[in-house]
């Protein structure tokens, strides 16, 4: 009788096993078919990331359709579409436009447009450079000398090395930060600003450690409020970069 009772209550436990182990697999088949998956360890917190401005949010939530409708043949801003692009832009670029009149004004933008990228290309430097020579008392120049010193930095297919295009990139860097502190790119991105960033990060790193922190210090002390065009806050990337920088 015993023997009988302990059978008895062994299979009991078995099934239980059985039973348990269905229900779990049936729930992890359900969850793979869900495209969900159980992490293997806690999860990580994701990267800080900054939330853009609201103006370049509204910039971002135009379609390109309704941008399209706003440019002309040559692709670049007019009434319709500079006033996506920031405020304070927009009152740079039509001060440009009243003092160049509206032919030079758009033989510039049109310049402007096509020796942006890609960067490297001797064509785009030649363009940009264009603007320096014909309208370099123009809030747009300041863009262009900014894009310069990455058209330089950037590119591997110039016949001249890495010491020398440094050099080259910082001379426009240093020229916006010398000729126009003032000046605003699209979305109000500030380019002196952004060329001590870019001087600090692609030159003196390497070059001279001390001296792109002391950039990088100016940055945070000079330029605190002014943003990039995502609308991230300048003084924020020269501290990551400051950690980075021993």
């Amino acid at each position: 009788m015993r023997l009988l009772l302990y059978i008895g209550g062994l299979a009991v436990i078995v099934v239980g096993v059985l039973i348990a182990v269905v229900l779990t697999g049936g729930e992890e088949e359900e969850a793979s078919a869900l495209g969900v998956t159980a992490p293997a360890s806690d999860p990580q917190p994701a990267p800080r990331r900054y939330r853009p401005s609201v103006q370049t949010r509204r910039a971002m939530a135009v379609s390109g359709e309704e941008r399209e409708k706003g440019m002309d043949t040559a692709g670049e801003l007019n009434e319709k579409t500079v006033m996506h692009f920031g405020g304070e832009f927009e009152k740079k670029w039509h001060a440009d436009r009243e003092k160049l009149g509206r032919e030079r004004h758009k033989e510039m933008e049109r310049l402007w447009f096509q020796g942006r990228r890609p960067r490297g290309d001797p064509e785009s430097i030649l363009k940009l450079e264009q603007i320096l020579q014909e309208y370099p008392d123009t809030n747009r120049a300041a863009c262009a000398a900014f894009e310069l010193g990455h058209h330089y930095i950037r590119s591997r297919s110039m016949s001249m090395g890495l010491g020398d295009r440094r050099k080259q990139a910082e001379k426009y860097w240093r020229m916006v930060d010398d000729r126009y502190p003032d000046s605003l790119c699209e979305y109000n991105a500030h380019p002196a600003a952004l060329s001590k960033l870019a001087m600090a990060a692609w030159v003196h790193r390497y070059t001279d450690p001390a001296s792109a922190r002391r950039l990088l210090e100016e940055v945070i002390k000079k330029h605190a409020g002014e943003t990039d065009h995502l609308g991230q806050p300048l003084e924020a990337t020269a501290n990551r970069l400051l950690d980075q920088i021993k």
